[in-house]
């Protein structure tokens, strides 16, 4: 929607405007994801994915978070929210373990970098060379995907999580900016202590409060949560997020309801469920994110060409 403080708009004059002269004849907007189109794909043809744009209008101006970005969408027929974590962990350790094997060079090139900015040698800012100093402690970008592949992912769920940071918490081993409580929607630094200084490797939280997910994530048997999972890998937090989708037209007509999100404009999404339809599930991962993950770069806006973010676009 529009950030109507951000974008200095008056959002009681929208109701006034004529859009059947717009481009489209129609209000339009940028997507921020292309699964809602792809669950259709994935009715007629089963197991498809989409690889293409995706926009945000939310005001996230950190070195983690582009206004566009890329992302890559698998969606599952017949999946499970365990089939899309258990395919979302593999995806992930294919890649790293290719590039491990067909890319060694790259990352070599890569280590002497990141051991150069450490040093102080480079250009870099200090913030940059103070991040990089502390992931080279870890050991090196090589040894780091090494063990990512080796090692399974740890997995618990959004409530344990809660309970374990509260815990950290109550004895003194940290202390949040942002205190965790149940309800609230993990930020960086929840994600990042869990797998960094916890787990010590990737983890995937899974069943989040319903109210902080979106409406068409599979509801679960508790009435609280839906079977979503996010997966959290250290120096970076979410790198994946994905879930169950719920199937059952009138769990989901009531829970956008619920939610105040029209579903006049998603009639054609409401109908694979309308007329019958089958358990999937599926997930996102964010490509520039993976990028980060695989190089070492510590700023999102130096793994995309053209980054565009709150403020710049200039490309």
């Amino acid at each position: 929607g529009i950030n109507a403080e951000y974008m200095g708009s008056h959002p009681e004059k929208l109701q006034h405007v004529d859009y059947s002269n717009d481009f489209f004849s129609r209000h339009a907007m940028l997507t921020v994801s292309g699964q809602l189109n792809v669950e259709t794909y994935c009715a007629a043809l089963t197991n498809v994915y989409t690889f293409g744009p995706t926009f945000r209008a939310e005001y996230s101006n950190t070195t983690r978070h582009l206004a566009e970005f890329w992302m890559i969408e698998p969606e599952i027929w017949g999946g499970t929210l365990a089939d899309a974590m258990q395919l979302a962990e593999d995806f992930l350790k294919f890649v790293i373990a290719t590039l491990l094997a067909d890319a060694q060079s790259d990352l070599i090139f890569l280590d002497g970098y990141h051991t150069r900015v450490a040093e102080g040698k480079g250009e870099e800012d200090e913030e940059e060379r103070q991040n990089t100093k502390s992931r080279q402690a870890e050991g090196s970008l090589i040894e780091r995907l090494m063990h990512v592949v080796k090692e399974p992912f740890a997995r618990m769920t959004y409530t344990e999580a809660i309970a374990k940071l509260q815990e950290c918490e109550a004895t003194g081993a940290i202390k949040f900016e942002t205190t965790p409580e149940w309800g609230i929607d993990l930020g960086s630094e929840h994600e990042r202590y869990l797998c960094e200084q916890v787990f010590k490797k990737p983890l995937i939280v899974t069943n989040y409060p319903a109210e902080i997910k979106s409406f068409y994530m599979k509801q679960s048997s508790d009435g609280r949560t839906v079977e979503a999972m996010d997966i959290l890998v250290p120096n970076i937090g979410e790198i994946i997020g994905g879930s169950a989708r719920e199937d059952d037209f009138a769990k989901l007509e009531a829970l956008s309801a619920k939610k105040g999100i029209s579903t006049d404009g998603l009639w054609w999404y409401m109908d694979l469920r309308k007329f019958g339809s089958a358990p999937h599930s599926g997930f996102g991962l964010g490509f520039e994110r993976l990028l980060m993950l695989v190089t070492g770069i510590t700023n999102v806006r130096d793994v995309i060409p053209f980054p565009r973010y709150p403020g710049n676009a200039v490309y």
